[in-house]
């Protein structure tokens, strides 16, 4: 199989696991996203986004992850504003219009620190954020700028050099399938993390 291929199937994994167990967050994942929405926004960019990750927002274009959370608990809320993600980390996958703001964002401000090309660049050209914390800069991107395909996936935050997460998109979306049927915790680059996930109140719990 393809990489385009293993991770819609990965998706489709976790959506099915999602409508069967968790029907909330199945609820919070958009449409897809048009040729035209994903034009548009690689056009602002500049860039143009991999195959695997054009096929999963022409199936979903990310998530609102504004369904309800369990309140009163800063656990099953960690982001605030009854805002829940049902991803690891309580990352929210972006649509193809935030991370085309969050893209042209942090390029932006890149080049106004004046750091293109240097190795302590904020932000690389080629540097897909495809998965983010809310209001936080914190998240997952693909790494496009070395030509590398398929391309990794790196964890990032404020004030600290991104680290090597999962070796494609699909590696990352087949780890968080396998801990949702019970395969195999869910792990980064091999650190183990701390639990399967379980389900309370109908909310995934990591």
């Amino acid at each position: 199989m393809s990489q385009v291929d293993d991770a819609v199937s990965a998706w489709e994994r976790i959506v099915r696991w999602f409508t069967a167990n968790t029907p909330a967050h199945a609820d919070a994942l958009n449409p897809p996203a048009t040729e035209e929405q994903i034009a548009r926004a690689e056009s602002k960019m500049g860039v143009s986004l991999p195959a695997e990750l054009r096929q999963l927002l022409m199936v979903n274009n990310g998530s609102t992850a504004k369904h309800r959370s369990l309140t009163g608990n800063a656990f099953y809320d960690a982001r605030g504003g009854g805002d829940y993600s049902p991803f690891p980390s309580d990352y929210v996958f972006c649509d193809v219009e935030l991370m085309c703001s969050l893209y042209t964002g942090n390029r932006a401000a890149s080049i106004s620190m004046q750091e293109p090309g240097s190795r302590y660049e904020y932000w690389k050209e080629g540097w897909i954020p495809v998965f983010r914390k809310k209001e936080v800069h914190a998240g997952l991107f693909l790494d496009m700028s070395v030509g590398q395909v398929p391309a990794s996936l790196y964890e990032y935050e404020e004030e600290s050099f991104p680290e090597l997460a999962f070796r494609s998109l699909a590696d990352y979306l087949s780890t968080v399938a396998d801990a949702l049927d019970g395969v195999r915790r869910f792990t980064v680059m091999g650190r183990q993390a701390p639990h399967l996930p379980t389900v309370r109140e109908g909310l995934i719990c990591w």
